[in-house]
């Protein structure tokens, strides 16, 4: 256990470079997994809830680039036939043969949908959220209300996860979009010999308005960042709400409350609760200023659903509780300063760290 403790030089050092190279390196694991499975590392449930997440995704896109394609070629049979054919899918055979979705960032997306399944609850998620629908104040009843509809969008009638456009940073709808529209316009160049210009005036067109008109607010992610801001400015984001939100299995929402509390956005506190070392927890905890008791209970919920949250097997949630032990608010949210900074800037170093670490510097 001594292993966990943080030396003062680490502390000083270049810690936080460590764990964000650490964590960066589980989504791009992950990203690979989610589409090779014979190199799996996650279980084969979440391997094909996230393939089935990533299916639905492209599909969601893709239709709407069809509807409006399919107009636009009603004078060519055989396209507008192909286009408007619920039955023949068109990118996603051709996006996995050409290895394009192997994105760490959307991979990213993938897991943490994947992660909130596991983590929900169908007959205890809507306590909480319920009660701040009734709540006196309009402008948290309002967001509350906006949240639970935004939510509803994830699941389907028997509370399987689903997934559209609206679960993506709009920097990964953007890519999404244009890699779709990429491989409609190869389907209808090679395939049916459509005159390149004239195809890619369409498509160019339909891609943008797409883009055009894409609401990154709506994401349940910015609406439980909303959500939480709330709450805190009325001195309400308390321990007690974030053991709560977690225990009734509102994942998306602990995480924003946890990151705000520690002074970070909601993708920067999801990536540092998920260290594969298993110290992101105890280190956001602590720079959350989480008190000791309801820290530890949520180290044993994080942990009893495996292993995405922990390090080890078996005495995780003890490891990283003597971690929070030994250290205090003031290092822990020095080695986290780094995920306050501009994202691309984090996402360089993290590249830069990593192959330094392959190459055993």
């Amino acid at each position: 256990m001594a292993s966990q403790r943080l030396s003062t030089g680490e502390t000083r050092g270049d810690a936080a470079r460590l764990l964000l190279a650490a964590a960066r390196e589980r989504f791009s694991v992950a990203a690979i997994d989610l589409l090779l499975p014979t190199q799996s590392r996650l279980t084969e449930w979440q391997r094909l809830t996230a393939s089935t997440l990533l299916a639905q995704l492209v599909r969601t896109i893709e239709d709407k680039l069809r509807a409006t394609l399919a107009l636009s070629f009603a004078d060519h049979d055989a396209i507008h036939a192909a286009l408007t054919s619920a039955h023949v899918p068109i990118a996603l055979p051709l996006l996995e043969r050409a290895n394009v979705l192997r994105d760490g960032d959307l991979g990213n997306v993938l897991v943490r949908r994947v992660e909130e399944h596991r983590f929900y609850k169908p007959e205890a998620a809507g306590d909480l959220i319920q009660e701040l629908i009734r709540d006196p104040d309009p402008a948290i009843s309002s967001e509350a209300m906006a949240l639970l509809i935004a939510r509803s969008r994830r699941f389907d009638r028997f509370q399987e996860p689903v997934m559209g456009e609206t679960e993506l940073p709009a920097d990964i709808q953007h890519r999404l979009v244009w890699m779709i529209a990429a491989s409609l316009r190869h389907y209808m160049v090679q395939r049916h010999g459509l005159a390149p210009g004239r195809a890619d005036a369409a498509i160019a067109a339909a891609a943008s308005a797409l883009i055009a008109g894409y609401d990154e607010g709506d994401s349940l992610e910015a609406r439980c960042t909303r959500l939480v801001r709330l709450l805190d400015r009325a001195g309400r984001l308390d321990d007690a709400l974030l053991l709560r939100a977690l225990d009734e299995g509102s994942l998306p929402v602990f995480v924003a409350a946890i990151a705000l509390r520690a002074s970070l956005d909601h993708s920067a506190g999801w990536e540092v609760l998920s260290d594969p070392r298993g110290r992101g927890p105890a280190l956001l905890l602590r720079a959350a200023a989480v008190e000791r008791d309801p820290a530890a209970a949520i180290l044993l919920i994080l942990n009893a659903k495996g292993r995405l949250f922990s390090g080890s097997e078996g005495d995780a949630a003890l490891i990283q509780l003597e971690l929070f032990d030994a250290s205090d608010e003031a290092a822990a949210r020095e080695i986290l300063h780094l995920w306050q900074v501009d994202p691309g800037y984090r996402a360089a170093i993290a590249r830069l760290s990593t192959r330094a670490r392959s190459d055993g510097a």
